[in-house]
């Protein structure tokens, strides 16, 4: 935010605001906004400030981490206003506290729509620089002794004409004022008392802290995401194919995500069974984690779980698949490529274990010949290839179908949290 946009009052030459995260109803992905006084970058403290933004904008790049920063998402014709609310309905903020941040009516109105949500003691990272007094009471009390003096100013100066004009210009910077001297006592004291950890003196640790909070949540939104599993649909399956669908009903249950199914023998009976096994050890109701997906006139053969009816033919693969955010391919004798072939059209991830050979050997090898690393959460073609393994005990398959696990995490939190798409402003 260019701080010159301020009133007299509040012109702020080296505030910070805000690196912040963004999920929006689960349909985008993570954001962190880069909100400073970047036209401060003459003065030495400006110019440290500068530095320090900049780096943190390259380690979380580094990371593929979607960033906005002000500087470039205010160009000529967007809203600061609206701006600054969106930060507020973000949900990872780090605050970088200066004096002139404290004293500033832009950035602490981004502090106050922070301080809207219920959670954001937890999603809040300050920085507290040098020159921001905030651990003494006498410094505490300065600044609030400062956001009260301006809103008495305002009240005086426009007297009874405060509240006949509620759609000027000057009514609504009142109005921001006094919201302000109302909640710095808050914010004083939650910037004071949470533990800081500052960038310019443990760079890598602080770094650390906010990227462990977004992969921490990322494990609380699995619950959120669902994964199909298809494959051979026959009673009498490998043994190979019947572990890998035996650890792959517990690991995914395990991993506290949803599973779906397209109700037949075979593999879909087995990861459905040994997923509601692992179900019924947790305080959850099998119908709101399993869905079977079957034509109309027909059951699941695993009797448990929610049933959905479609219409024989490609909905019963459209319809599973838009349940679904991630595919894992066992075995198969042609249905199963099917499932590939219409997750590919959907732009859903696919997994295919090669060493289940099938249908998922044929998909993991055009997947490699056609590499495109985008509709794999960006994983290395080295770490896809990792999954060519040998099974030939219940021991092999369960490491392989780990190995799998981290890719589908690694997937999952890339499509959640990350810029995939090469984005980064």
């Amino acid at each position: 935010m260019d701080d010159s946009l301020c009133s007299s009052e509040f012109y702020s030459l080296i505030g910070s605001k805000f690196l912040y995260r963004i999920l929006e109803n689960l349909k985008k992905m993570n954001q962190i906004y880069i909100s400073y006084a970047w036209k401060d970058n003459k003065s030495e403290l400006g110019s440290q400030r500068e530095e320090l933004v900049d780096k943190i904008c390259t380690a979380l790049i580094s990371e593929r981490y979607n960033l906005i920063r002000d500087r470039n998402y205010l160009t000529l014709g967007k809203s600061i206003h609206d701006f600054m609310q969106e930060i507020g309905r973000g949900n990872y903020v780090i605050v970088v506290v200066s004096d002139k941040y404290l004293r500033s009516e832009y950035c602490m109105f981004e502090a106050v729509e922070i301080m809207k949500r219920k959670d954001y003691e937890q999603k809040v990272f300050p920085v507290v620089l040098q020159d921001a007094n905030v651990y003494t009471k006498e410094g505490k009390t300065e600044y609030i002794k400062y956001w009260k003096q301006q809103s008495e100013t305002l009240k005086q100066l426009m007297g009874s004409e405060l509240s006949t004009h509620e759609d000027s210009a000057m009514y609504n910077v009142a109005e921001k004022i006094m919201e302000i001297s109302q909640k710095i006592d808050e914010f004083m004291f939650f910037i004071s008392d949470k533990l800081s950890i500052d960038p310019s003196q443990n760079f890598n640790r602080f770094i650390n802290q906010l990227t462990d909070a977004i992969k921490n949540d990322a494990v609380k939104l699995r619950s959120k995401k669902s994964i199909l599993v298809a494959g051979t649909g026959s009673f009498e399956i490998p043994n190979e194919i019947n572990w890998c669908a035996q650890q792959l009903g517990e690991k995914i249950a395990e991993y506290n995500y949803n599973l779906i199914t397209g109700g037949w023998e075979g593999v879909d009976y087995v990861v459905a069974d040994k997923f509601a096994e692992k179900i019924a050890q947790k305080d959850i109701r099998l119908t709101d984690k399993l869905t079977h997906v079957v034509p109309r006139g027909k059951q699941p053969v695993f009797k448990g779980g929610k049933v959905e009816y479609t219409e024989s033919g490609i909905n019963e693969w459209l319809d599973c698949l838009r349940h679904s955010d991630l595919v894992i391919l066992v075995g198969g004798v042609g249905g199963t490529y099917e499932t590939y072939l219409y997750a590919k059209q959907e732009k859903i991830p696919v997994i295919p274990i090669v060493c289940t050979n099938g249908d998922a050997k044929k998909v993991f090898d055009e997947m490699l010949a056609n590499w495109d690393s985008k509709s794999i959460g960006n994983i290395s073609p080295e770490k896809f290839k990792s999954l060519n393994q040998y099974i030939n005990d219940p021991s092999t398959a369960e490491d392989v179908v780990n190995d799998v696990m981290d890719i589908v995490n690694e997937i999952i939190f890339a499509k959640t949290m990350l810029n995939t798409q090469g984005k980064l402003i």
